[in-house]
């Protein structure tokens, strides 16, 4: 059982150290991306994007 508890708080530890961007923290800035690549391309149907729900808030 010790072996689980010290394996769970190494794998907690490190995942607080890591710097890679995760998916959900990229949200604005790829609906940003999106946003002006779909402006740029001319077509007579434009698709636009959801507004970011509120509950998910972003940490610069």
């Amino acid at each position: 059982m010790t072996q689980q508890k010290r394996w769970m708080t190494n794998m907690i530890a490190e995942a607080e150290v890591c710097s890679t961007k995760m998916p959900w923290e990229r949200g604005l800035r790829r609906q940003a991306m999106i946003s002006r690549r779909l402006d740029a391309e001319e077509r007579k149907v434009k698709v636009t994007l959801p507004p970011m729900p509120v509950g998910i808030q972003l940490a610069s």
